[in-house]
């Protein structure tokens, strides 16, 4: 009787010791507390007094509360780790399904005021990125298509918006961010900074006006820009902000707020936007009601203006707000406005080029061509679609050699301006001499090797160097017998590009894009003609994204860190503004 007494008294002491460890987990952990009570404790409790004044532990647990989920997402993916190898092991021995049960630790959520950055994608999207990085991060440059695809997936649902968060060990991350903003300025932030993440491994002070003419931006202007106090004051600022949330190396991802660190996969991008959908009670799979608008990575598709209005010329000066286009209003005589003028009620001049203007409709952009131009040039290249190529034609591009073999990820997408593209083309034939005979043979034919285009504006902007060895373009070899890049660059279609540099294999993708028109030029930085925002929605949500790629999520090299595999700076060494 007695044992029994004892047996049952220890069991009353457990219980309660488990209860107690149970409500102190509640009050310290970061999960929501199970009463007022427990957060008022929390809230309340004091961990220090200087001359009389207190310091609350949750004044402390908000300091560190980036550094404490770095903590907690290191130990998870120990733990999963271990896990996998015990799983696996667990199969070798008895087979069977694999249900996963560790549960990926809570982001905290963080409120930042993005103010009026650009936006990509529908502006008044449920599901907002914010994302810090250095234009010249691989790790940024690897998350980037990432990003896009979620535009491409979540049309309407989804929007995109940058934060400059250059390395000081980048000795380009500053210009770089600078570029990007005066590219805005013109019109053009998200084209340029496409260009600038394809350019990542290889940034300098060379690729900013290259990338400019490629795009028909104005290289001097932008060279101009990038000088001005208050373009780095903008960079400096972000800066700040991301040292003021703690924030490590790049990338980090905010997801209405959710924070994450380091490269991820899509994959892992895609399960936060579905969960954020959810909680807003949106499921996954439904249809934007203006989905045509965000269809093609989050860029509106700029239509042809309806209004009574003609464009009879155009004056182009170097300094953008100093030129200006002769239009008609309805019957009227045509009168000559500047960058930035009313025409209509809520319509104004966003900005002007040489053949079209570009008009701001209350929000939404269109497009007004010069009297008498077609609003499609039959001789500009065609506008790559968006529209993904079937699984056969990506097995033969990426998988040349067969099923085992895989070619590596493209470093980016470098967007090639119409008009810009259509004048090189031109000069294919002399474009075409620097493709000469290399020592090696494919299918009985020669390589081709680049000679002589050091000087060469076209090859420039493709990425391309001297001595670089073109191997295939899609899914097409590159050989004496035919050179299928004049007519892939044409097509509509993503330009896939692989070549040999100093032995080692590189792939470039190239797209033709109407030099940013889908860009918000309200919110370009620098745009003092601010007439709000409100452009339209966008397309599906589509399929929900799974954690179930756990482990290639956590494969990355050290996601903690950014420094580039070929960066031989030294990290002491700030690149000041």
């Amino acid at each position: 009787m007695k044992h029994l007494f004892l047996k049952n008294f220890w069991l009353s002491v457990k219980f309660a010791l488990l209860a107690l460890l149970s409500l102190s987990i509640c009050a310290c952990g970061d999960k929501t507390p199970t009463s007022n009570a427990t957060s008022t404790a929390q809230t309340e409790q004091i961990v220090a007094s200087v001359g009389g004044q207190p310091i609350y532990l949750h004044e402390v647990d908000t300091a560190i509360r980036i550094q404490h989920y770095d903590l907690l997402l290191s130990e998870y993916e120990m733990r999963f780790a271990q896990l996998t190898q015990m799983v696996n092991a667990k199969q070798d021995q008895i087979g069977g399904d694999v249900e996963w049960l560790l549960e990926y630790p809570e982001p905290p959520r963080i409120e930042i005021n993005t103010g009026t950055r650009p936006v990509r994608g529908n502006p008044q999207a449920p599901v907002a990125l914010t994302v810090f990085c250095s234009y010249q991060s691989v790790h940024c440059a690897q998350v980037h298509p990432h990003l896009l695809a979620l535009l491409d997936a979540y049309p309407g649902w989804v929007s995109l918006q940058h934060v400059d968060y250059p390395m000081h060990f980048h000795r380009e991350g500053r210009n770089a961010a600078r570029a990007a903003r005066c590219a805005a300025r013109q019109g053009s932030p998200w084209a340029y900074a496409d260009g600038l993440y394809a350019r990542a491994r290889h940034l300098d002070s060379g690729v900013y006006p290259l990338l400019a003419k490629q795009l028909s931006l104005k290289a001097e202007d932008l060279a101009t820009c990038m000088q001005e106090p208050e373009v780095s004051a903008l960079v400096e600022s972000d800066l700040a902000l991301a040292k003021e949330q703690s924030f490590g190396n790049v990338p980090v991802v905010l997801i209405n707020g959710l924070y994450t660190r380091g490269p991820k996969s899509y994959e892992h991008y895609a399960m936060w936007v579905v969960r954020e959908l959810q909680r807003n009670g949106i499921a996954p799979g439904s249809i934007h009601p203006q989905a045509d608008r965000y269809s093609t990575g989050g860029e509106p598709q700029l239509q042809h203006t309806q209004l009574p209005l003609r464009l009879e010329g155009t004056s182009l000066s170097t300094a953008a707000e100093n030129s200006s286009a002769l239009i008609a209003i309805e019957d009227n005589e045509a009168v000559r406005f500047a960058t930035g003028a009313s025409l209509l009620q809520k319509v104004r001049i966003a900005y002007i080029h040489k053949d079209h203007v570009i008009l701001n409709n209350d929000g939404v952009i269109e497009r007004l061509n010069l009297r008498g131009e077609l609003s499609e040039s039959t001789d500009l290249p065609p506008l790559t679609s968006r529209t993904p190529r079937d699984s056969a034609t990506m097995q033969r591009i990426e998988q040349p050699a067969g099923e085992t073999r895989k070619l590596i990820p493209a470093d980016g997408v470098l967007p090639l301006g119409q008009e810009w593209l259509r004048q090189q083309l031109l000069e294919r034939e002399e474009l075409a001499k620097k493709f000469v005979l290399a020592e090696h043979e494919v299918d009985g034919y020669k390589l081709l090797r680049l000679e002589g285009i050091t000087d060469s504006e076209f090859f420039a902007a493709l990425g391309l160097e001297e001595g670089d060895v073109v191997l295939r373009v899609n899914d097409e070899w590159v050989h004496s017998g035919q050179n299928p890049l004049w007519d892939a660059l044409v097509s509509g279609e993503v330009t896939d590009v692989t070549f040999m540099r100093n032995g080692l294999p590189q792939r470039l993708q190239y797209t033709v894009a109407e030099t940013g028109y889908f860009d918000d030029l309200d919110s370009a930085p620098g745009n003092t003609n601010n007439a709000g925002n409100n452009s339209s929605d966008g397309e599906a949500a589509g399929e929900s994204g799974s954690e179930k790629d756990k482990s290639d999520d956590e494969e990355d090299s050290d996601p903690d860190t950014d420094k580039d595999e070929d960066e031989d700076e030294d990290e002491d060494e700030d690149d000041g503004a």
